[in-house]
């Protein structure tokens, strides 16, 4: 069953906030997505529909290969720029490796893997890439409560972290060689990799259990955990769960700094920035198409855009961190484009910062 996933891309200028049909561009796609992910600085398009991955020439609307080697559903996808390559997980418990330069270009030809990572018994939910000098290590989260710390290249598994409950969310903080875990039980574990490597040298096991000795426990949502952001200085912690609510967490001090509930589950959370001397920057988000910065001053201003299930999207500005705040939340409803991941809205009013 064909599907259409509408973009639209907000750099383009326009006098009014009138929106028309030839504001947006209509990709025509195999079938229903359940990941999506841009490459080569957003020219393609790949989408995982049912257990094969199209990939599709954005400027054309053109079918350009099939990736083809889960035997389930693909749950996620993941484009590491720096190595070149594709990373999918999927309900079958299988990751793969696909170096996007050496794929076919023909849709008739289903590219195989450059490499398989095995070893989960369980659905893949989520995966991360944490970048460590010259090597690239890739971390994948299941529901069969573990995640597994890959050398990227070789498909070698260097550690894995027994959790308290399945894992559905993950994200690593490069700076603090930090990994963040979101579980079904609602917390949210913050793992030390120099701490792993020391613990992993004294017990010689390749598997470490993560509980409150080893790792600190961020505690506020009531369920599954579904997406978990770091911010670019990675101070803040962004987290949003199937119980609706939404948090932003200090990283250093573990203390919620500001939370709000959505109107239906949380199912993931993007960043950008908004140039705020620019009105209309304020009047019209994108993602993943626009990144909008201040920079002539250097001041600009973090958002959250979080959409849930009731086809809502919610636009909250972010604090400050040295700066008293209110909470500022703006919800507009739209009709769903589809996919959640190509998700846009216009907000008809300026934000009050």
């Amino acid at each position: 069953m064909a599907c259409t996933l509408i973009l639209r891309d907000l750099s383009i200028e326009r006098s009014t906030n009138h929106i028309t049909k030839s504001d947006y561009k209509k990709l025509t796609v195999a079938g229903p997505v359940s990941s999506m992910v841009f490459m080569f600085e957003k020219t393609w398009l790949a989408c995982a529909i049912g257990n094969r991955i199209f990939i599709y020439k954005i400027d054309e609307g053109r079918h350009i290969s099939t990736l083809s080697a889960h035997i389930r559903q693909i749950n996620v996808l993941l484009y590491d720029d720096d190595k070149g390559c594709l990373i999918s997980g999927g309900e079958d418990g299988l990751v793969y490796r696909w170096d996007i330069e050496g794929i076919k270009l023909d849709r008739n030809i289903e590219s195989q893997p450059a490499k398989s990572y095995q070893g989960h018994t369980q659905a893949i939910n989520d995966l991360s890439v944490i970048k460590l000098a010259k090597s690239h290590l890739l971390l994948t989260a299941s529901n069969d409560s573990s995640v597994r710390l890959w050398d990227i290249v070789s498909g070698k598994c260097i550690c894995t972290l027994l959790c308290p409950s399945e894992v559905h969310s993950i994200c690593s903080a490069e700076l603090s060689r930090t990994i963040f875990c979101g579980l079904s039980n609602g917390n949210i574990h913050a793992i030390s990799l120099s701490q792993l490597t020391t613990l992993q040298h004294q017990s010689q096991n390749s598997s470490i259990t993560i509980d409150q000795t080893n790792s600190r426990i961020f505690n506020h949502h009531s369920g599954i955990v579904n997406c978990l952001q770091l911010s670019d200085h990675e101070q803040i912690l962004y987290s949003g769960g199937k119980d609706k609510n939404f948090a932003i967490w200090d990283v250093p001090s573990g203390q919620i700094r500001f939370k709000t509930q959505n109107h239906g589950a949380i199912s993931n959370v993007f960043l950008t920035k908004i140039d705020l001397s620019d009105e209309s920057s304020t009047k019209n988000i994108c993602l993943p198409f626009n990144t909008l910065s201040n920079d002539s001053t250097g001041e600009t201003s973090e958002y959250m855009l979080s959409n849930g299930t009731d086809d809502s999207i919610q636009l909250v500005a972010m604090p400050g961190t040295t700066t008293d705040y209110e909470e500022l939340a703006m919800r507009h409803n739209i009709i769903s484009p589809v996919y959640h991941q190509m998700a846009t809205m216009l907000l008809n009013q300026q934000m009050n910062t």
